[in-house]
């Protein structure tokens, strides 16, 4: 994978021969002027390991640290020091930073010192997505014609699907991990300020805009461009948007002079937009232009027969993070899992696992160890619910068809697609269940 470092740093020139160095390895650099800024750009671009000065204004090294601990702590993070703070630096070491560089920065140093940090925390490897389910078979083909073309797509599930996982999968088809990838969390971001964080801005264009900023459009530039929970962007600024996915062009804040771009766009959302366009919340044109293709990401619900290998892949992320023995999960454990519904879908799945594991003894995670909740809903999960689930096969399968019909605006060859199965297949079960375009 093609690593995203992200360099934290008040001094241009130190910023410049970061990335410089860094660059000449492959990597994707983004920088920010202070620690405000970097946060910002954590957030929305979600960089594979950070890299900050200690003494910054607004928010220094170590309260940036402190975000990382809060929010991204699985983030390799290096800290720059100057060397009468080098005592700072080994406390923040206690805190959770990967280690320090003293400055003036040794070029050989700090390229070991970043490829040990990818290699340990390995940027990547849990960014895939698990399951030998029908339904994830489905999903990967549609992921691959998504990848297959530079079309838009609209990645839309259930929060905690894995709709970025969708997103990075695409992109690493379409245009492969060297290319960027760029993410914009649409409500992370003050309405206000989207449009700079978008399309950049000038210096001078608005009240704090001290220097020339590059967007997110530019920035994904021979790329990708995932913006996450599209449903939230402001209904202000989808004139705009619509205007630079339709033309290509894009017009920075502060400036009339329309700069070309070539991005894939992907973009995801919970909500239902449909709904909204009919609630003047969202534009009907943007909404066709964004959704030529469509990949709808199951709930944990719908592939059940998918957990164990879930659990078993959490499980095993818990152990070389932590270290320790392999833990286990016991058979009734695995049973308690597969009777829950999951409302949180595969994310609180991952957070289900983290808490067990940090109480699992002598390597074996019992289903004492599963939240009360899950227990208290599924008082009778001593039997295997795979064993009754065919009772509602039948149910399920046919809510399965409407959806996908649904979905793909009963286009039965996308429906049938989606569904991985043929088209003579669909239009047979369609009568089977007496399923018709209402």
């Amino acid at each position: 994978m093609n690593a995203r470092i992200l360099i934290l740093d008040d001094e241009p020139r130190m910023c410049r021969l970061l990335e410089l160095v860094l660059k000449e390895q492959g990597y994707t650099i983004q920088t920010a002027a202070d620690g405000e800024e970097g946060v910002i750009l954590w957030k929305n671009w979600l960089p594979d390991l950070v890299i900050s000065d200690l003494k910054m204004p607004r928010m220094d090294g170590l309260e940036v640290l402190r975000y990382r601990n809060g929010h991204f702590p699985e983030t390799p993070f290096i800290l720059l020091t100057a060397f009468g703070t080098v005592k700072t630096a080994v406390a923040a070491m206690k805190e959770g930073a990967f280690d320090y560089l003293t400055k003036p920065v040794d070029h050989t140093q700090l390229r070991d010192l970043v490829a040990r940090a990818l290699e340990e925390y390995g940027p990547g490897r849990s960014q895939r997505m698990i399951g030998n389910s029908a339904a994830m078979h489905a999903l990967h083909k549609e992921i691959s014609l998504a990848a297959s073309t530079d079309s838009s797509v609209l990645i839309i599930g259930e929060s905690g699907t894995g709709k970025e996982l969708a997103a990075r999968a695409v992109h690493d088809g379409y245009g492969g991990e060297k290319s960027p990838f760029v993410r914009v969390n649409c409500p992370a971001i003050p309405a206000e300020l989207l449009e700079s964080e978008l399309f950049g801005h000038k210096q001078g264009a608005f009240t704090g805009a001290t220097k020339d900023r590059r967007g997110a459009f530019a920035a994904a530039d021979g790329g990708t461009l995932f913006l996450d929970e599209i449903g939230d962007l402001p209904l202000s600024l989808q004139p705009k948007l619509l205007h630079a996915v339709e033309q290509k062009l894009i017009t920075p804040v502060g400036t009339t002079t329309p700069k070309k771009i070539q991005v894939k766009i992907i973009t995801a959302t919970n909500r239902n937009l449909e709904a909204m366009i009919s609630d003047d919340l969202f534009r009907q044109d943007l909404f066709y232009r964004l959704n030529t293709l469509t990949l709808r990401l199951p709930p944990l619900r719908e592939h059940k027969e998918d957990i164990e290998e879930l659990a078993l892949f959490f499980i095993e992320q818990f152990r070389k993070k932590n270290g320790g023995p392999a833990i286990r999960p016991t058979p009734d454990t695995l049973a308690r899992m597969r009777s829950y519904d999951w409302p949180g879908n595969i994310r609180e799945l991952g957070n289900v696992i983290e808490r067990g594991c940090l109480r699992a003894e002598n390597g074996v995670f019992t289903e004492e160890m599963l939240p009360k909740k899950m227990i208290a809903a599924n008082k009778d999960a001593n039997t295997d619910p795979a064993t009754t689930a065919p009772l509602d096969l039948i149910g399920r399968e046919r809510g399965l068809i409407m959806q996908a019909l649904e979905q793909c605006y009963w286009n039965q060859t996308r429906a049938a697609r989606q569904l991985g199965i043929t088209r003579n297949t669909l239009r047979y079960r369609m009568k089977k269940f007496g399923i018709k375009k209402g």
